[in-house]
């Protein structure tokens, strides 16, 4: 019989992203078509995300609406990833119609259930395709995590932090040049423990150096920073790296050190600034992104006009803001008695606008000036434009910049003119000749 069509439906955060190609390729080797629709397929397959609320509605309203396929011919509808890995028997018990159910370490048993057989690979991610973008790869170098954050319910799902064999990852990046890619994202819950569990200090750095010489790769970005264990030898080797970007990913998630220490941070506010102030000494065109939650159980007013403060003094170029969610099992959960929601709105509307107007006065300082953009594809919105983003974006995160040009192919460099702002967070320019040298970031 021929072998079935699989439909990859991926919830969630780039790790998330970075399993799914694993069984993808897993499944593509094992004689599967990855197809581009649920419709298309015999099979499809969920990667949910059980983080916060909202990723938990997003995962059931998904696999909801895959089970009415069931009623048209779908085949088999498999269920895998964290939101099951936390709620193994209230998902088995709600949705009876699902065929298979693979936890967060079961992933390499997603051929047995698709195709009833295993295959017993020595080095399964070698299969490894790119399912969502051709020119992106993300590179997850550990699992789990060991920081002890009172709001995180990672733990609860994946347990403690665990990293990958270095090896293995420069293979793996090998092959994800390979097969297109042309920037890479680090991803973990904490890039920056790296090796932390096996007592080992730097190995991110260590392994930074060894990436930098995978032909094809043209930017590495470093996502997920622990501000504690950003060290001066990563900044260094930031600053003079060929390939990885002024970029840098730190969530921070408050600044009042009485909300820091309840929430289980291991720094202080002050920390927190020399280190800001240390990247912008040591790399004076970096580019940082942060997040941070509203709304936090012991968040005072006071608490919360110190962090909209220090989001107006220190004009992060991207942030992002989160409504706490009061996760059952979390050390939160037992310790403190959730807020009103209606405060963490209010809160939320303010901070978000200050950030937007940070964001739009940082961005206009580019109008009129020349940046390389790495192109994602064609503008959907508007003809005869592509979307692409500088070194200072990551994909689907950041701000975009809209390019006006013709024949531009993912993954491709190209300066681009800036000519104006789109809104506060994207930038729109036209392409440039490209003998001409960039005059801007």
């Amino acid at each position: 019989m021929e072998e079935p069509k699989v439909y990859i439906e991926s919830l969630g955060c780039p790790k998330n992203t970075a399993d799914s190609e694993f069984m993808a390729g897993l499944l593509k080797f094992g004689g599967c078509e990855i197809v581009k629709t649920p419709e298309k397929a015999d099979v499809v397959l969920v990667n949910t995300c059980g983080f916060i609320e909202p990723a938990k509605e997003e995962s059931i309203e998904t696999i909801l609406e895959l089970l009415e396929l069931k009623k048209e011919g779908l085949r088999k509808l498999v269920v895998c990833g964290c939101l099951y890995e936390r709620y193994k028997n209230e998902l088995k018990e709600e949705f009876p119609e699902v065929d298979a159910f693979l936890g967060v370490n079961e992933l390499d048993k997603i051929t047995d259930v698709v195709l009833d057989r295993s295959f017993e690979e020595e080095k399964p991610y070698r299969y490894r395709e790119l399912i969502e973008e051709p020119h992106i790869g993300y590179l997850k170098i550990a699992d789990g995590c060991s920081n002890g954050c009172t709001f995180c319910s990672i733990p609860l799902i994946k347990g403690g932090f665990r990293s990958r064999d270095m090896d293995e990852l420069v293979d793996e990046t090998w092959i994800l040049a390979e097969k297109g890619a042309k920037e890479l994202y680090i991803v973990a819950q904490d890039t920056t423990a790296y090796m932390f569990e096996r007592g080992k200090n730097n190995q991110l750095v260590r392994l930074l150096e060894k990436l930098e010489d995978v032909n094809g790769i043209d930017w590495i970005r470093v996502m997920y920073t622990y501000p504690s264990f950003i060290t001066d030898e990563l900044i260094d080797f930031i600053s003079s790296s060929k390939r990885v970007v002024h970029y840098l990913d730190i969530p921070l998630q408050h600044v009042s050190d009485k909300v820091l220490k309840d929430m289980g941070r291991l720094y202080s506010k002050r920390d927190i600034e020399k280190l800001l102030y240390k990247l912008k000494e040591k790399i004076d065109d970096i580019a940082i992104r942060s997040t941070f939650i509203i709304g936090f159980p012991t968040e005072t007013d006071e608490d919360f006009e110190e962090l909209v403060d220090f989001v107006g003094e220190f004009k992060l170029d991207w942030a992002g803001f989160f409504k706490y969610y009061h996760e059952d099992g979390t050390l939160s959960f037992k310790r403190f008695e959730d807020m009103d929601s209606r405060i963490k709105e209010m809160r939320l509307m303010e901070i978000e606008a200050l950030a937007s107007s940070v964001s739009e006065e940082i961005n206009s300082r580019f109008i009129g000036k020349t940046v390389d953009v790495m192109v994602d594809g064609e503008a959907k919105e508007l003809d005869g434009y592509y979307i692409g983003r500088s070194y200072r974006s990551a994909i689907e995160i950041d701000g975009a910049v809209f390019v006006e040009g013709k024949n531009l192919k993912k993954g491709e460099i190209v300066p681009v003119y800036v000519e104006k702002l789109m809104n506060p967070f994207d930038l729109m320019g036209k392409v440039v000749q490209k003998e001409k040298e960039a005059d801007g970031p």
